[in-house]
């Protein structure tokens, strides 16, 4: 339920007034006739509020779009021979939501319109998602369960971690038919998918093992002649790969509706995005006082979707549902939902954030995780002991306070971090969701950066403009005095105590005010 304070005018910027809402109520009428300036008045409101709701609705589409296209400039085109590949890890001036700079990221785009299905060659050891261009999980193999691997390839995936032949299918293609003892086969809505890749690294000043372990992958259709493969490594090349905020917003949406089924997007939908001149086998033209509003609804459904996000700890579990993942350090939300138990080992929502006890989808909880990540698998929201990665959020420090560049803050973790392969907090721009443009070379610490440990085995780690006296450069990740941030803590191949909450990490404590 949403909570409301009823209040006309208020001193007070808590409380919500609706002088705007009292308007358009009171709009004038003539014996159930609108007046003129009344219907124009409730024809420019009813666009807005569509084009807003179109805005949050769109986000996980739009956000895989503009992954694509910022990674097309990097290679002159996305196409299932080519993967960009950040071999010396992902830096600052890399603009994507929540990247992960202490692994190898391999990201390709696979059009499989012209190909038809296409097969993957995957080595060993990478961790590997598949989705499509909606952000949905590509549906896989059939588990031992009746249920289906979805978008896993990997430690996580029916491969364990061993690689193997993958057969990606276009939609309208049924896996029926293709041999099942001879490929994983996985099923797409969409023609073109996304392909995610992490390749792990020990040693943080050589990642070229990890890097060649990457190329060694090879995609080619499963009829007809293959390219040769192409690895750009792009690392060092500034890129911009989030959506804008203004009318063409819309018109990055009308790329994909354009270039997909229409089948895949639902009916009602599709009616109000056609309302807003967005519709398949037609050309989107706004006018200019189109673009005025589109803009305007791009803008405030931003605001919205990260005022619902930044404030995540606060949703109520009535509205969204267990956004705490440790109770004991409320200030960090779970990327993933819980029960109302806070049970870690199943998540109260499915890869398309739909309630698995009512159907319904979690219009925040998505909204939540696509204006500020990308990508989505089984195994990223149900996680099982030793696979895939458990990821938690943190937005406020240990006073509900937003986590601020001019404040400096001090974090401790206990001692036996439940890691298998590597622990990791990276810091981000609250405004873009990229890590933040920090003096460190990169905006995270973990396990392999040998932070030094207290006494006890915890260790205690330092975020803000300055190194605090007493505390240990290794520990620290610099913040720009002029950057608010929010921070991700990764668990990767997470053990069982942190599904039991034997191990809770500390929060973010504000020593320093500059």
């Amino acid at each position: 339920m949403i909570v409301l304070a009823l209040t006309g005018c208020s001193n007070n910027p808590g409380e919500l007034t609706f002088q705007h809402h009292n308007h358009l109520a009171n709009l004038e009428f003539d014996r159930g006739y609108p007046t003129a300036d009344s219907a124009e008045a409730l024809q420019q409101e009813l666009a807005f509020q569509r084009a807003t709701q179109a805005y949050l609705w769109a986000l996980p589409i739009t956000n895989m779009r503009a992954m694509q296209e910022g990674h097309a400039e990097l290679m002159d085109g996305t196409a299932y021979n080519k993967i960009a590949i950040y071999e010396d890890r992902l830096k600052a001036h890399t603009i994507i939501t929540t990247p992960n700079s202490d692994v190898i990221y391999g990201l390709a785009w696979l059009d499989m319109k012209d190909t038809g299905p296409l097969v993957i060659e995957m080595p060993a050891a990478l961790q590997t998602l598949v989705d499509d261009m909606l952000h949905d999980a590509l549906i896989g193999p059939e588990k031992e369960d009746g249920t289906h691997y979805l978008g896993d390839i990997g430690n996580a995936g029916p491969d364990r971690g061993k690689g193997g032949l993958f057969l990606i299918l276009p939609p309208g293609v049924s896996r029926e038919g293709y041999d099942s003892n001879k490929y994983f086969i996985y099923e797409s809505n969409t023609y073109e998918v996304f392909l995610f890749l992490r390749s792990f690294f020990e040693d943080m000043n050589n990642t070229t093992p990890a890097v060649d372990r990457m190329k060694e992958i090879k995609i080619y259709p499963l009829i007809g002649d293959a390219e040769p493969m192409e690895y750009h490594e792009v690392s060092d090349i500034p890129s911009n790969s989030i959506s804008p905020k203004d009318w063409t917003y819309f018109e990055q949406l009308d790329r994909t509706i354009q270039a997909e089924p229409i089948l895949v997007v639902d009916p009602y939908m599709n009616g109000i995005l056609a309302s807003l001149g967005i519709k398949k086998g037609y050309k989107f033209n706004p006018s200019d006082a189109e673009k005025e509003m589109l803009t305007l609804a791009a803008q405030t459904g931003w605001k919205i979707a990260k005022e619902v996000s930044l404030n995540f700890d606060e949703k109520g579990r009535d509205t969204v549902g267990h956004t705490t993942f440790w109770e004991e350090s409320p200030s960090w939300v779970a990327h993933a939902l819980t029960d109302e138990e806070g049970n870690q080992y199943t998540a109260g929502s499915d890869t398309s954030y739909n309630s698995v006890e009512t159907g319904h989808t979690n219009v925040d909880a998505k909204m939540h995780m696509y204006i500020n990540h990308y990508s989505i698998s089984d195994a990223m929201i149900n996680a099982k002991i030793g696979q895939g990665a458990k990821y938690a959020g943190a937005y406020k420090d240990s006073d509900g306070e937003y986590l601020r560049g001019e404040c400096t803050y001090s974090i401790t973790l206990p001692n036996n971090i439940p890691a298998g392969l590597f622990w990791s907090i990276t810091a981000y721009d609250a405004e873009t969701a990229a890590g933040v443009p920090s003096n460190n070379k990169y905006p995270s610490i973990g396990d392999r950066d040998n932070p030094i440990q207290n006494a006890d085995g915890s260790t205690t780690l330092w975020f803000g403009p300055s190194l605090p006296e007493g505390a240990y450069a290794e520990n620290y990740v610099h913040i720009p005095k002029d950057t608010n941030w929010f921070a991700l803590i990764r668990l990767y191949g997470p053990q069982k105590s942190l599904f039991t909450g034997e191990w809770i990490p500390g929060e973010f404590i504000k020593i320093e005010s500059n």
